[in-house]
This record gives C-alpha cells, sequence and structure tokens, in this order.
C-alpha cells in the first residue's frame, strides 16, 4: 500500500496518509513504520513560505510502501532528519549529504532511519 509520511507538530506523531478518491487523506497517526522504495520530497514553495512567514506547514513528505512490521535493528543504517532553514533537502545526519531515496525507511522512537540510502546524484 502506497503510503505518504509527515510530522504532526500538533499531535507530536507522524500522520500517514493514503490516497482516497485521488486526494492524500491521514488514515492514521502513529510513532513506528516501516517502508520501502522510501522517497523523500520537498515542496520548494512550501519552503520558501516556511522561510518568509517564519511558520511551520507541511511541506515534507516520504512517500513509500508500507511494510506489515518494523524491524528493531540494522546494520547498516543511517538517520535521516529535515529542517527548511538549513536547505531544500532531507539529510543522512551523519554524513551531511542531501538523501533522494532508501531502499528502506523506519520510523521509529521519533527517529527516521534510512537503510540502503541513495544520495542525491549518486547510486549507492
Amino acid at each position: 500500500m502506497k503510503v505518504r509520511i509527515y510530522y504532526n507538530f500538533h499531535k507530536k506523531l507522524f500522520s500517514v496518509q493514503e490516497k482516497v478518491n485521488g486526494s492524500w487523506k491521514v488514515v492514521e497517526y502513529t510513532k513506528e513504520i516501516f517502508l520501502r522504495n522510501a522517497t523523500f520530497k520537498v515542496s520548494e514553495a512550501g519552503r520558501q513560505r516556511v522561510l518568509k512567514e517564519k511558520r511551520k506547514n507541511v511541506h515534507a513528505f516520504i512517500l513509500g510502501e508500507r511494510f506489515p512490521f518494523i524491524p528493531k535493528s540494522f546494520v547498516y543504517r543511517d538517520e535521516i532528519s529535515y529542517n527548511p532553514y538549513k536547505g531544500p533537502n532531507f539529510m543522512v545526519v551523519s554524513e551531511d549529504k542531501p538523501l533522494d531515496k532508501a531502499k528502506y525507511v523506519t520510523i521509529i522512537g521519533g527517529k527516521v532511519i534510512a537503510l540502503i540510502p541513495e544520495f542525491k546524484g549518486i547510486r549507492i
């Protein structure tokens, strides 16, 4: 099942959206989810609005296929973050590199973890 995820600052959880009648609708809120074939998308117009208004808005998403389980440990993993004030991309924290995709993504313990990441312009 294809889903779109974003962090909900009001609920302090991640909002999970699915396509319903052609539109993205929130179907649940969660602290943990596991995705495969994930892509990281940022609306530049939304980011510019944040920079101009100094107010948060939903403009950054992780899209992927939902998996029915959440693995608890991995050998190769990188924490991912996004800050509209630091740049226009999701970033791999340890390497300070922009991220485009990841074979697997887990959200657990409030952190986004990429497994087998693909950096912008570079296939891993």
